[in-house]
């Protein structure tokens, strides 16, 4: 057998392949080339689910009338076997309301129309907090709940917890027999391959048991395109054996709605394509970093509830550039701190001028990595052509108009150091899917080159786009997203954190006037309060403009409203406004902290139950 990569041909027989690849604790999977499966390791049976992790046991069967159905769907329609609200009408939920794409809990009674269901179901768009259904059902004691925060999806049975991690959508079901009131069948990873989708399990169709002695089954000369169906690693290997393309791409894949991080190996007897290696990682400790990243977000919930001051845990000679000692940003700047003590990879969200460039080399110079490089590279101002030369460099003679003697890229520059990318959302896809490699491999090739340079780098992102949405249009790689989206951080606009304004504008000030050598001037009361009453859709970087103008203009020390060049009209809030403005800001921030729970609102706010709900009418909080 010819085993090749990179160029490097071994001779290896495949019992060695898997034995060698056994021991580095790998999947491995052999496909060859009519898509039939020659060789399922068990650890890759293992990472994608078909082999269980048996934390319970139950028989093999299928639904019965009488069967009480729970149910935790964070996407109708979507990884559930195209569950629709026909399918819902078998345990008597007659409501032609749910649609694709809803988040839905659900307990109710097999093919009974007499006993009714419980169920709850919400737009995706709606969540931001945990969704949870928790009733007293026929004796039984049910806790349905989609943490989004956390991506899990949890349903408990008079206290047996049955959990399931998640990266995009997943349909959770446990049925307990309605004859014994003992557990039927729980969901476990891997599902889509046994054919135990919930849609599939409402129709009728049966699921297999699950107990110790049950062995994994085998996929051996299954077809893998059938297995896996229409994911992009089928379609990689379609357009490799079709000979439509010679390249295979090692990255992060999804194997049966799990993510992998896979690496092609080609096997080719007398240079024709027999068949191809995947040689597969769990992608899991992504869900590693998010635990972490969550049990930060927590510390501060709990800080914010106590009313603990956040700012005592950030050094005081850290993050004074970013200015401002509102709630809002001391939050950001705790949150920044957090993130340059880890080697989280850090997304900065916000508002085009908001201080997110500011706040990422502000977490680079209180990170470890303080004295080392620091590379910033804005990629909407890099021309399409010249990413991939500008980002790792170029070897002499690589292209037409190239340097003889070649040239550092900005990922090269930046090795020990951090490496901060404004703009993400603007990378185009095919740089994309080699800035993943980079990711996962911590090694780049200059252009025109073959020798690979390994590098050591800390990434912090930046984008005013909404990433998710960019994902869902095919506009940016949704494993990339996962890759970069573990310690996310948004700074709010200025307008919602006006209480900085007076810090901002001093300290800007004092800046201004000692780059243009003047002395230094300061704002009069009418010039002060014109800024107060301005939006500032520009956020930070308007105001910087507005005030280098107004130290431009004005020939005296004391700065007047004339020399504010901006348009009153956009706000002209008046005292009373801006108190009602504060005040559904309050109420608001109070509901969200208490997971909507409006009566520990009303007690947090120490305010009647009457004024209360008179408040949220009159402000319209959903």
């Amino acid at each position: 057998m010819v085993f090749i990569k990179g160029g490097v041909v071994l001779l290896i027989n495949s019992d060695e392949v898997e034995r060698l690849v056994g021991k580095m604790d790998l999947g491995l999977i052999y496909i060859d080339d009519q898509y039939k499966i020659r060789m399922f390791n068990e650890k890759a049976k293992e990472i994608v689910g078909i082999k269980l992790n048996n934390i319970g046991s139950h028989s093999a069967g299928k639904l019965a009338q009488g069967d009480i159905v729970i149910i935790a769907d964070n996407h109708v329609g979507g990884d559930d076997g195209d569950l629709t609200y026909l399918d819902l009408e078998r345990i008597n939920i007659m409501d032609d309301n749910i649609k694709q794409g809803d988040i839905l809990l659900a307990v109710g009674v097999y093919n009974n129309y007499d006993i009714k269901p419980v169920y709850k179901y919400i737009r995706d768009n709606q969540l931001k907090d945990a969704f949870s259904l928790e009733n007293h059902y026929l004796g039984n004691d049910i806790r349905a709940c989609i943490d989004r925060g956390n991506k899990r999806i949890e349903i408990e049975v008079n206290s047996k917890k049955f959990s399931l991690q998640y990266f995009q959508t997943i349909g959770h079901i446990v049925i307990i027999d309605g004859l014994t009131g003992d557990i039927k069948f729980f969901q476990e990873k891997g599902y889509s391959i046994r054919k135990e989708e919930v849609a599939t399990l409402l129709r009728g169709s049966s699921f297999l048991g699950k107990d110790d002695k049950s062995p994994s089954p085998s996929v051996k000369d299954f077809d893998f395109m059938q297995m896996f169906e229409d994911s992009e690693i089928t379609k990689n290997l379609a357009s490799y054996f079709k000979k439509e393309s010679d390249i295979l791409s090692n990255g992060l894949y999804y194997l049966n709605k799990r993510l992998v991080y896979c690496s092609f190996y080609v096997h080719s007897e007398n240079a024709k394509k027999k068949g191809v290696y995947l040689v597969i990682k769990d992608g899991s400790e992504l869900e590693d970093y998010l635990i972490d990243r969550n049990e930060i977000l927590e510390q501060i919930e709990k800080k914010l509830r106590y009313g603990e001051v956040l700012h005592k845990e950030v050094p005081p000679d850290t993050f004074n550039l970013f200015a401002g000692n509102t709630p809002e940003t001391t939050e950001v700047k705790y949150l920044a701190y957090k993130a340059s003590q880890t080697k989280f990879n850090v997304i900065l969200t916000g508002e085009n001028g908001t201080g997110k460039s500011l706040l990422a080399r502000e977490i680079h110079n209180s990170s470890k990595r303080a004295d080392a490089p620091y590379v910033e590279v804005n990629c909407n101002s890099i021309a399409k052509s010249l990413f991939e030369s500008e980002l790792f460099g170029y070897v002499g003679g690589a292209f037409t108009g190239a340097n003889p003697a070649g040239k550092m890229g900005y990922f090269e520059a930046a090795n020990g150091g951090t490496i901060f990318l404004d703009e993400i959302g603007d990378l185009p896809l095919e740089i994309q899917v080699k800035l993943l490699y980079v990711f996962q491999n911590k090694t780049i090739y200059r252009v025109g080159s073959s020798n690979p340079i390994d590098i050591d780098f800390r990434m912090i992102v930046a984008t005013n786009l909404d990433l998710e949405k960019e994902v869902e249009e095919g506009r940016f790689r949704q494993d990339l997203y996962y890759r970069i989206n573990v310690f996310p951080i948004e700074i709010p606009p200025l307008r919602e954190r006006k209480g900085d304004l007076y810090i901002l504008i001093n300290k800007l000030l004092k800046k201004f006037c000692l780059k243009y050598d003047v002395e230094l001037k300061q704002f009069s009361g009418e010039a002060l309060s014109k800024i107060m009453r301005y939006d500032w859709p520009g956020n930070v970087r308007e105001l910087e403009n507005i005030l280098e103008r107004a130290i431009t203009l004005c020939s005296t020390n004391i700065i007047y409203p004339e020399h504010i060049k901006i348009k009153e009209t956009r706000s002209n809030n008046t005292f009373k406004e801006m108190l009602a403005a504060e005040e559904k800001r309050i109420i608001k921030t109070c509901l969200t902290r208490n997971n909507n729970d409006k009566s520990k609102a009303i007690k947090e706010l120490d305010i009647s139950r009457s004024a209360f709900y008179e408040k949220i009418n009159k402000y319209g909080i959903k």
